[in-house]
């Protein structure tokens, strides 16, 4: 049977199927919005080609609801829309793609009868994806630790019979995987990725070898410190020393991607960041 958990906040998870008696979740599709933006020049014929960018999309989640009079269907319908209808960025994720989440606002919907004197109504909840991307449920960090389910529901761009490390220690080559459909790009895109380093010395280098990107810092760490590269900011300690860095950063292709660190022989390296999926 379909499922449909939702997530309010820091609320406990739900199934969408308890916000009232008699409600059944049916399924959800969404398609991705890919818009291609062109330049044109006021005497040239056609246009030429600028970017492309994966826009708001839409998920459309089908309920159907059953009553037994018009009073259980009015109070089922303030159920709903108390739920399903509140304002604010809500998390989704259903049993077809239990490890894929997606975070979305609600809009206008409606829900009615589907003909007179009729004890039933199927409608359709129509969802916002701001992003146009579906996440993996926990960062790449916490995939194997968070639960067998989230690791074995995978299978989606995960290379098979390769293990997948995203802490390294005491190593200068290795190689990071993104099992995302797109690049994780902090820069550009903004994309969530965290680079956690504990290291006993002076300044150290990272570098992406896949795609030339790097990240250098200058200070001096003990071996109690945390460092961490959040997008294009670093804390040390939880206190901003972006000034302590080159102001670079890390860009992950998807599939493997080969990193190299120099001056820091002892680091430990933790690479955190969702996989990415369109939507």
């Amino acid at each position: 049977m379909p499922t449909m958990w939702i997530k309010r906040g820091d609320e406990e998870e739900f199934d969408a199927g308890t916000i009232t008696s008699g409600l059944k979740f049916l399924g959800a599709d969404t398609n991705p919005v890919l818009a291609n933006n062109y330049l044109s020049d006021t005497q040239a014929d056609g246009s030429i080609f600028s970017y492309s960018q994966y826009q708001k999309s839409v998920v459309n989640a089908r309920f159907w609801l059953h009553f037994q009079d018009y009073t259980s269907y009015k109070l089922a319908k303030h159920d709903i829309f108390k739920v399903l209808g509140a304002k604010g960025i809500i998390r989704i994720r259903t049993n077809s793609e239990p490890a894929q989440c997606m975070y979305v606002r609600s809009t206008v919907f409606e829900i009615s009868p589907t003909e007179d004197f009729s004890h039933n109504a199927l409608f359709t909840v129509p969802f916002e994806n701001p992003s146009g991307y579906k996440y993996s449920l926990v960062n790449s960090d916490v995939l194997k630790t968070y639960s067998t389910g989230v690791w074995a529901n995978y299978g989606q761009n995960l290379p098979y019979n390769e293990d997948t490390q995203y802490t390294f220690t005491k190593q200068n080559n290795f190689r990071v995987y993104n099992a995302s459909d797109i690049a994780i790009d902090p820069y550009f895109q903004h994309h969530e990725l965290s680079i956690i380093i504990k290291h006993k010395g002076t300044g150290f280098t990272i570098t992406n070898k896949t795609n030339g990107t790097s990240y250098t810092y200058f200070g001096t760490m003990s071996s109690s410190d945390i460092l961490v590269l959040q997008g294009l900011s670093t804390y040390k300690n939880g206190t901003i020393d972006s000034n302590n860095s080159d102001y670079g950063y890390l860009k992950l292709e998807t599939g493997w991607n080969d990193i190299k660190v120099t001056g820091a022989t002892d680091a430990t390296i933790t690479f955190s960041f969702p996989f990415v999926y369109i939507a």
